[in-house]
């Protein structure tokens, strides 16, 4: 399922050894017989297994997902896959399954794409991958999980997360206070009540714009939103189509989740032309599935958000990753600018 941008495994020969016999255990619950398997990814909870057969290469996984969540994708990517999506086609275990569960962890057999990663510096590939995205949204519509199955949505969501995070901005001038001698907690201390205040108005402009009326309406047919889309997940098949991968994190939303996130890294990259790589994006994207003025309104409310800056912050005061003053001015600047920038589109709506 997985192609050439693959990270493969690191691991000690013993621990290859013994995660290979593991995974020969685990094809016993399906009807194929692997004539050699290669760990990709392990290391984390996530385990990937490359296993070549007589009908093919397939990718065994081990999924890193709560249960809950886990088999909301796997229904959600099977019935993707029988409409005839760009998506790897789940193996059926012996007894007719999607997965075996194995303890806490869910493991599913895919077909295993062969294809090349795509490339956002080249404008064609950018063009295709979001077509491919607009696709997905658009043909996603009307999936409904099978009974018993729990339904994984963040539809209507997005202010309590808003909110969540500037508690947690707040919450983490506590630690910097702590540790006054770090560079970057006291640039944090001095700068960070403007970020907070800015998280707070664009939760306001969140609640006084189209979201809540388009949430209630995606509720009674929702889409589906990839929600980690990128180069690491999409690929150009050998046949030319664009396959979407890796889609443990599905749940509903609205469209324009999965825009925002490929549109913030390119607000102010430009092509040869001069044009922001964001628009090509918001373009690609609309000549698929076009939005209304006041969805697009929606998109750019999300993106004023500060996500970079929060997660920044999460890195230094969740995971303890030493992360220097000058990253974090950085991302204060490019927040700053962002703001400028997106607001600019607001007006010209």
């Amino acid at each position: 399922m997985m192609a050439d941008q693959t990270v493969y495994s690191t691991t000690s020969p013993v621990t290859n050894e013994r995660l290979v016999h593991m995974a020969r255990l685990l094809l016993k619950q399906w009807d194929v017989e692997a004539k050699a398997i290669e760990v990709i990814q392990s290391g984390q909870m996530a385990l990937v297994w490359k296993v070549y057969t007589d009908d093919g290469p397939k990718c065994l996984k081990r999924i890193h997902r709560p249960k809950k969540k886990a088999l909301f994708s796997i229904y959600a990517q099977d019935t993707l896959a029988k409409k005839g999506l760009y998506v790897p086609r789940i193996i059926e275990t012996r007894n007719h399954r999607l997965f075996k569960q194995y303890g806490p962890f869910l493991f599913v057999l895919y077909d295993w794409i062969e294809g090349t990663p795509f490339d956002l510096n080249v404008h064609d590939d950018l063009i295709a991958m979001i077509e491919a995205l607009a696709h997905f949204h658009e043909q996603s519509v009307g999936y409904e999980p099978p009974p018993g199955v729990p339904v994984f949505s963040k539809l209507g969501k997005w202010p309590k997360h808003y909110m969540k995070r500037c508690r947690q901005l707040e919450a983490w001038k506590q630690l910097a206070k702590l540790d006054r001698d770090d560079p970057f907690s006291r640039l944090y201390l001095a700068e960070i009540d403007r970020f907070i205040e800015k998280g707070e108005e664009v939760l306001q402009q969140l609640l006084e714009s189209y979201y809540e009326t388009w949430v209630e309406q995606m509720k009674k047919r929702p889409s589906l939103c990839h929600q980690d889309y990128g180069t690491g997940n999409s690929l150009r098949g050998e046949d030319g189509n664009v396959w979407i991968i890796d889609l443990d994190t599905t749940a509903f939303d609205l469209p324009i989740r999965d825009v925002r996130k490929m549109m913030a890294p390119f607000l102010f990259e430009t092509d040869e032309k001069g044009k922001t790589k964001a628009d090509i994006v918001l373009e690609a994207y609309e000549d698929v599935r076009p939005l209304t003025k006041k969805e697009k309104k929606v998109l750019f409310i999300d993106l004023l958000f500060p996500y970079d800056l929060h997660e920044l912050a999460v890195e230094k005061y969740i995971r303890n990753v030493p992360i220097t003053e000058a990253e974090l001015a950085e991302a204060m600047a490019y927040e700053q600018a962002k703001w400028e920038e997106i607001e600019r589109r607001l007006d010209s709506l």
